[in-house]
């Protein structure tokens, strides 16, 4: 038996700055668990074996991801599963059916379950739905599509949408579809641009320079007492991120942190 801690392994994919060729992961598991090539290479395919994880082809290359074939809990309220996979949920679970691809946000990664725990918190916390039921919401940076699913199933009437990656475009249409809500959530090939859209709620899971960049155009379409949640940033740089959020006008109600990711709900003060 080759010794390896099949989570710390996973958190190879998660905590990587880039997607890992099978090359590049063996090699990290060989430094990170003191193994031979060899041994790593058999450490990675007992998890495709174990479909754990598998490979993925993107733009003439092959990388490995973490295994999506299975219904996966992410909050209290909140699973993630292919299309074609039974549920598994509860009478108060709500299913988010997600295709595999190559768009981020399959609920593997921390940044998109702390997104989920945060919009679990905002709509089954007592007292806490009442602005939120029927309003609209905003994806800044959609993905898969993930976000904008889950909050229109929580309650939102509408969500807009935004991605640049037209592969991503493709899937996450591909996504909204196959949860039946093509009528609900509207998803753009373009920028999020400053408009007067009085949205209830925005969600943004995207890299701590561009969440400080685009700062005033979130403030500029949320409602007065509207809520907004980003992650996508690292432990260490949420204090920073809190500060400059403050200073347009909003305040923190949650934080969260996950293996050194970090996501922040806020409101909209004024």
């Amino acid at each position: 038996m080759i010794p390896f801690d099949r989570d710390r392994a996973l958190d190879i994919l998660n905590n990587a700055t880039a997607r890992l060729t099978a090359r590049a992961y063996i090699r990290e598991m060989s430094r990170e668990f003191s193994l031979k090539p060899s041994q790593a290479k058999k450490v990675l395919k007992s998890l495709v074996d174990s479909q754990d994880v598998a490979y993925q082809d993107l733009y003439g290359s092959t990388y490995v991801m973490e295994g999506f074939s299975k219904p996966v809990r992410i909050t209290d309220r909140f699973f993630i599963l292919p299309p074609d996979v039974a549920s598994i949920a509860g009478p108060n679970d709500m299913d988010i059916r997600i295709s595999p691809g190559i768009s981020f946000g399959t609920g593997h990664h921390p940044t998109t379950r702390l997104c989920l725990a945060a919009l679990d918190k905002l709509f089954f916390s007592e007292g806490q739905t009442d602005h939120l039921q029927g309003g609209k919401a905003g994806d800044i940076g959609t993905g898969s599509g993930v976000l904008a699913i889950a909050a229109c199933l929580a309650g939102m009437s509408q969500c807009t949408a935004w991605e640049t990656d037209p592969n991503a475009v493709s899937e996450a249409r591909r996504n909204v579809a196959a949860n039946g809500l093509e009528k609900r959530i509207n998803v753009i090939h373009d920028i999020m641009a400053p408009q007067d859209l009085g949205l209830s709620l925005v969600m943004a899971n995207l890299r701590f320079p561009t969440l400080k960049q685009i700062a005033p155009d979130i403030y500029s379409i949320l409602v007065p007492g509207g809520n907004l949640i980003i992650s996508g940033v690292r432990a260490w740089e949420m204090d920073n991120l809190k500060t400059h959020y403050g200073a347009m006008g909003f305040s923190m109600d949650w934080e969260r942190e996950e293996k050194l990711w970090g996501a922040l709900t806020l409101t909209k003060t004024h």
